[in-house]
C-alpha cells in the first residue's frame, strides 16, 4: 500500500506539499497540485483519516532565515525586526526558530532542507539577495513565507515587507541640496541586495533631477558594515576633488565614515556632511548626532508576522508587498555647504 512518502517522492515534492493538496490548502501552486494528483492516481494512494487529522495540526513554529555576520547580529536594526516578529508570534502562541546562514552556506544549503517535514508552519527570509533562486524552493515546497527587507528580482509578486528605498534617498538628497551641497558622494551596501540596488539607482536619478554631477570617484561599497563604511570613506578621500557630503546606505557605514573623516582631520559637519540610513538608536547619541533616513524596523517585523499569519489562516492579506515610508531625522552631522 502506497504511503504519503511514496506520493511525495513520485511527485518530486515534500510531504508537506502532499498534505496541503490532500487538505485542499490554497498555498499550493497549480503545477505542484497537478503533480501530486497524478502521483496519487498512479499509486492508488488512499490517505488514512487519522493521519490526515494529524497533518492538519500546526507545529506552532515559524523559521527565520537570516544572514550570519557581525553587522547583522550586533545590529539594533536586526534586533528590532526580531522584536516585531516575536511580539506578533507570541500573541498567536507561536515560537520562532532562527536559522543563521553564513554567506557560503546560503549559496550551498537548500532552504527545503531547513524546513523538515512539517517542522515549521512558515518561514521568514531576512535580507534575501536580489538573485536568490533558493527562495523558489520555498514556493515549490508550498510553505508560507514572507521576505523581509529584501526582494527577489523578477519575483515582485512574492509576499514582502520592506522600505521605500527610493523615497528615502530622495528626502536625503533634497535635504543636502537645500543645504547647498552640489558635490555628493555615496557609500552603498552590497549590490547583491535590492536595497542597495534601489538606493544607488535613486541616488543617480535624484542627482540628475537636481542637475548635479555623478562622479565615480565619490562612490564606494561599504558592505553595510561599520568597518566597510570606514574603508569606503578612505577610498572616497583619495579623490583629487572631494565631495562636500556623503550619503551612506546604513547608519553603521555612516559611523564608520565619520571615524575615517575625523582621523583625516576632516570636521563633520563643518567640512563634510554625512547622512545615514535606518535611524538606529545609537544614531541620536553618536558624535556628532547622525542625520539619518528613518524607518521602523520594529513595525516591519510586526507587519511581516501579521502577513504570515494571514497566509497560514488562509485569510486575505491584501497587497502582497507592504512598503514602509521614510522620514528624515535631521541632527548634527549635516550643515550648510562651505
Amino acid at each position: 500500500m502506497a504511503t504519503i512518502k511514496d506520493v511525495a517522492k513520485k511527485a518530486g515534492v515534500t510531504i508537506g506539499t502532499v498534505s496541503r493538496v490532500l487538505n485542499n490548502k490554497r498555498w499550493v501552486s497549480e503545477e505542484c497540485r497537478k503533480k501530486v494528483q497524478v502521483a496519487i492516481k498512479d499509486l492508488h494512494y488512499k490517505p488514512q483519516a487519522h493521519a490526515r487529522r494529524l497533518r492538519q495540526k500546526h507545529s506552532q513554529i515559524c523559521g527565520v532565515i537570516a544572514p550570519h555576520h557581525t553587522s547583522v547580529f550586533h545590529s539594533p536594526f536586526f534586533t528590532e525586526i526580531m522584536e516585531g516578529l516575536e511580539k506578533v508570534a507570541a500573541e498567536k502562541h507561536y515560537r520562532l526558530l532562527l536559522h543563521p546562514l553564513t554567506e557560503t552556506a546560503r549559496t550551498q544549503v537548500s532552504y527545503r532542507a531547513l524546513l523538515g517535514d512539517g517542522s515549521v508552519d512558515g518561514m521568514f527570509v531576512l535580507n534575501a539577495w536580489s538573485t536568490d533562486v533558493s527562495v523558489r524552493e520555498l514556493a515549490e515546497a508550498n510553505v508560507p513565507f514572507v521576505l523581509i527587507n529584501g526582494k527577489i528580482t523578477g519575483h515582485e509578486d512574492l509576499p514582502y515587507v520592506g522600505f521605500d528605498n527610493r523615497g528615502g534617498v530622495k528626502i536625503a538628497i533634497d535635504h543636502l541640496v537645500k543645504l547647498g551641497h552640489e558635490r555628493i558622494g555615496i557609500i552603498n551596501g552590497r549590490m547583491t541586495t535590492t536595497n542597495a540596488l534601489e538606493r544607488f539607482q535613486a541616488f543617480q536619478e535624484n542627482l540628475s533631477e537636481h542637475r548635479l554631477e555623478f562622479e565615480k570617484e565619490w562612490v564606494a561599497d561599504g558592505d553595510f558594515e561599520e568597518e566597510g563604511g570606514y574603508q569606503a570613506a578612505l577610498t572616497i578621500l583619495k579623490a583629487i576633488r572631494k565631495p562636500t557630503a556623503i550619503l551612506c546606505a546604513s547608519d553603521l557605514m555612516a559611523m564608520g565614515a565619520i571615524r575615517a573623516l575625523k582621523e583625516n582631520n576632516i570636521s563633520v559637519p563643518d567640512q563634510m556632511s554625512v547622512v545615514g540610513f535606518d535611524n538606529m538608536e545609537e544614531a541620536a547619541y553618536h558624535e556628532p548626532a547622525l542625520t539619518t533616513v528613518a524607518f521602523s524596523a520594529f513595525d516591519m517585523g510586526k507587519l511581516a508576522a501579521q502577513k504570515m499569519f494571514q497566509i497560514i489562516a488562509e485569510e486575505d492579506m491584501g497587497a502582497r508587498a507592504t512598503v514602509l515610508q521614510a522620514k528624515l531625522m535631521e541632527r548634527e552631522s549635516t550643515a550648510k555647504a562651505r
